[in-house]
């Protein structure tokens, strides 16, 4: 009778074990794929390398940015899995070279073309680059049906130079910004002298 007894408890307690790993299994959830977008500001030889950007999502509008040469900025967002859902940034760029305005799409199944999980974007003189990984097909007869794969410097948005319309605008705002300035300086001047 003991016996029986013993062998009912451990059959007891393997069953909740059991139980228990089950669940904890089923608990895991299956949630988004986490992506980062990186952009680098590579703009050498030039005499304003400054770029100005902002970027925006359904999900998420970050602020503007002011990127010097060498700086890099990064920002994470998720990604549903499987490829059954895409993120779509717009992101709009200013330099003294002109203006670009790039649409990064990232699924599930970027992260073979981005090396991982961070896609990298460089600012350069004649445009916005993709660096990461591009598939590609060979010419061979034998191995048409084979996809590979090979880093890639691609050129995704080549600087529009500014039109006449625009210039005319900023060196407005800019005339107006400094009007206003020497205003308080004048103002700061008078209360000095008396």
């Amino acid at each position: 009778m003991l016996e029986v007894n013993s062998v009912a408890k451990r059959v007891i307690v393997w069953c909740l074990v059991l139980q228990a790993i089950i669940f904890q299994g089923d608990s895991v959830e299956s949630g988004d794929v986490r992506f980062s977008i990186m952009l680098k500001n590579e703009m050498f030889g030039l005499k304003r390398p400054t770029v100005v950007y902002r970027c925006k999502s359904s999900e998420k509008s970050l602020r503007w940015h002011q990127s010097y040469i060498k700086t890099e900025f990064t920002w994470d967002f998720e990604v549903p899995p499987f490829g059954n859902g895409v993120i779509i940034h717009q992101c709009h760029f200013m330099s003294s070279q002109g203006t670009a305005d790039v649409i990064i799409k990232t699924l599930s199944m970027t992260s073979i073309l981005c090396g991982g999980h961070v896609c990298k974007y460089v600012i350069r003189p004649n445009g916005i680059y993709f660096v990461g990984f591009e598939t590609y097909y060979p010419h061979n007869v034998f191995l048409r049906f084979v996809e590979l794969v090979r880093p890639v410097n691609k050129l995704v948005e080549p600087w529009k130079a500014w039109s006449p319309r625009q210039l005319k605008e900023l060196r407005a705002e800019r005339n107006r910004t400094r009007s206003e300035d020497d205003k308080e300086y004048d103002e700061d001047d008078k209360e000095e002298q008396n």
